[in-house]
C-alpha cells in the first residue's frame, strides 16, 4: 500500500525527531535517456542524500529523505540525478506542499504556516510572491464605471485606495498617494474612457489625476468628508466656549457634546431639553449649531438647484465668529463648489472607505510585520470575496442548420433553438461587505487561534 501518495517516491522506513517527521524514500522513475544528448547511453555516477519538505503528516511537519541516484551521459558527460515530478526543486519542497500553502496563505500568517509545515518565514514568501503573480494573471478586474479614490493608513504612510463604488469592490491598492506616483499610475490606467463618475474627497492631488487622465468624467466630491466639516465647525466652537468654563461646566459640556453634534431629527425629548438649556446658556454655542444645523440642511435639497440655493443661503448667514470655526467648510464650498454639488446630480460616495480603513489595519496587526505587498494581496486576492463581486454572463449559443428553400431553390443555413450556453466571468475586485463580513468572524485572526491553541 503506498501511504505516501507520491507518484515517484517509494517509502522506506520513518521516524520521528523533534517533532518532525522524517520519511526515508527511494525515487521509482529513472532516466531513460540524457536530458541534453538525448543518448540511452547512461551510466550509474553514486547515490546522494537529498532533503525535501511535505505536507504535515499526523500533525507534524515532514522532511522527505530521498536517496537519489545520478546518472552520467556516457556521450556528452552531462551529470544529472533520478527525476523527481513531485518536487519542487526550486523551493527544495513537494509541489503539495506549495499548494497545501497557498490554500492557507491568504487567511494565515506566514509564522503559522510556518510552524505548520517547516518552511522558512522567507520561503513562505516566495511561495506567495509567485501566488500573487498567478492571482494578477488569473483576474483581470473591469474598469470601474464609477471610481472611487481615498487613502487608507498602513503601516504607518497613507496609501491610496481604488474602489468601484458602483459594485461595492476594491478596485487596487497603491503604495502612495503623491502626486508622482499617481501620475505613474493613471498614467497605464486600462480604458480610463470607461470611467464615468469620479468619486474623491477634496484632496488636490486627487482633483489634478481628475482633471488630467478622467477630464471627460464627472466629478463628485465623497458628501460624507463633506458633511464632517460641518461637526468639525461645531467641535471647534465648542471647544472655544468650553475653555471659559470652570472645571465643573466643563466636564458637563464634555459629556454633552454629541448632543451638539447629533442631528436636530435625531434628538430624544431629554436631549432636546439639555440642548436648550446649554443654548440659552452660551448664546455663541447657540449661533455655532445654527450654523452647523442649517450646514447639514444642504444635504436634504432635492436637487441641485435647491442645493445651490441652501448653499448661498448658508454662506450669507454666517457671521465673524461661525467663519473662524467653519472656515474648512467655506473654503470648501468657495473653492469646489462644483465638485460638492455634483452630489445632486449623481448621488455617489465613498462611505465604505471606513470599512476599508478598519480592515487594512487588522489585516496589518495581525500579520505582525507584513509588508505593504502583503496586505495589499490579502485585500484583493481573497478569492471569497472575489467570487461575491463577479458578475457572470451566460449567453445562448445558437445552433445553424441547413434549410432548403424552394423558392431560391438553394441552401440557406438558419438559427434555431440554443443548443448549449455560454459562460463568461467579469471580474470587478474583491467585494467589500464580504470582507468585512470575514473580518468580523474572525476569519483573517488565526494569529491569535494559533496561540490560544498553544497554550491549551
Amino acid at each position: 500500500m503506498d501511504l505516501l501518495g507520491l507518484q515517484a517516491l517509494q517509502p522506506v522506513s520513518s521516524s520521528s525527531i523533534g517533532g518532525v517527521a522524517y520519511v526515508s524514500v527511494e525515487p521509482t522513475h529513472r532516466p531513460t535517456c540524457c536530458p541534453t544528448c538525448l543518448s540511452d547511453q547512461l551510466h550509474r555516477h553514486g547515490t546522494r542524500e537529498q532533503k525535501y519538505n511535505d505536507v504535515p503528516h499526523y500533525g507534524e511537519p515532514s522532511v522527505l529523505v530521498v536517496h537519489r541516484k545520478r546518472w552520467r551521459c556516457m556521450r556528452c558527460k552531462t551529470l544529472f540525478p533520478d527525476p523527481l515530478p513531485d518536487i519542487d526543486e526550486k523551493r527544495r519542497c513537494t509541489k503539495r506542499l506549495i499548494e497545501f500553502v497557498q490554500s492557507r496563505i491568504m487567511e494565515h500568517t506566514f509564522s503559522s504556516i510556518s510552524r505548520d509545515v517547516g518552511l522558512s518565514d522567507v520561503s513562505i514568501r516566495h511561495i506567495f510572491d509567485d501566488f500573487v503573480s498567478t492571482m494578477e494573471q488569473k483576474y483581470h478586474f473591469q474598469t470601474p464605471r464609477f471610481l472611487g479614490i481615498d487613502e487608507v493608513k498602513i503601516i504607518g504612510q497613507y496609501r491610496c485606495i481604488l474602489t468601484n463604488v458602483e459594485k461595492n469592490t476594491v478596485y487596487d491598492l497603491l503604495p502612495s498617494r503623491r502626486i508622482a506616483d499617481l501620475r505613474k499610475y493613471f498614467a497605464n490606467f486600462e480604458n480610463p474612457k470607461d470611467v464615468e463618475v469620479f468619486s474623491t474627497d477634496l484632496w488636490a492631488n486627487y482633483a489634478a489625476i481628475a482633471q488630467e487622465y478622467f477630464p471627460h468624467a464627472t466629478v463628485v466630491a465623497d458628501r460624507f468628508h463633506i458633511q464632517r466639516m460641518g461637526t468639525n465647525g461645531m467641535e471647534s466652537a465648542r471647544k472655544e466656549v468650553r475653555k471659559t468654563l470652570d472645571r465643573k461646566d466643563r466636564l458637563a459640556m464634555k459629556d454633552d457634546r454629541f448632543i451638539l453634534l447629533k442631528h436636530r431629527e435625531k434628538l430624544t425629548d431629554q436631549q432636546k431639553a439639555k440642548l436648550t438649556e446649554m443654548l440659552q446658556r452660551f448664546p455663541t454655542l447657540q449661533l455655532a449649531w445654527e450654523c452647523k444645523e442649517q450646514f447639514m440642511d444642504v444635504w436634504k435639497s432635492d436637487s441641485r438647484y435647491d442645493a445651490e440655493q441652501a448653499v448661498d443661503a448658508w454662506l450669507a448667514q454666517t457671521n465673524e465668529f461661525t467663519r473662524v470655526h467653519f472656515k474648512e467648510a467655506v473654503s470648501a464650498f468657495t473653492t469646489r463648489r462644483n465638485h460638492i454639488l455634483n452630489y445632486f446630480d449623481v448621488p455617489v460616495t465613498n462611505a465604505y472607505t471606513e470599512s476599508i480603513n478598519r480592515l487594512a489595519k487588522s489585516i496589518n496587526r495581525m500579520g505582525r510585520g507584513y509588508s505593504f505587498e502583503v496586505v495589499r494581496a490579502k485585500m484583493i486576492y481573497d478569492t471569497n470575496a472575489i467570487d461575491k463581486g463577479t458578475l457572470i454572463k451566460r449567453a445562448a449559443e445558437p445552433k445553424q442548420q441547413d434549410i432548403f428553400d424552394s423558392g431560391k431553390n438553394v441552401m440557406s443555413k438558419v438559427a434555431f433553438h440554443p443548443e448549449k450556453e455560454t459562460t463568461e466571468k467579469v471580474y470587478y475586485g474583491a467585494h467589500i461587505p464580504t470582507l468585512c463580513d470575514k473580518l468580523e468572524r474572525g476569519e483573517f485572526d488565526h494569529s491569535n487561534q494559533s496561540s490560544e491553541e498553544s497554550s491549551n
